[in-house]
């Protein structure tokens, strides 16, 4: 996800694809003052 910057938290839904887990539906977590 190039739009993330690093430490960035994250929400996401796993999902099983035929490779393994994967994150689907990756949302940034905005940071609450």
């Amino acid at each position: 996800y190039k739009t993330l910057d690093e430490g960035q938290q994250v929400e996401y839904a796993l999902t099983e694809g035929p490779k393994g887990f994967q994150a689907e539906e990756v949302n940034k977590v905005e940071a609450v003052s």
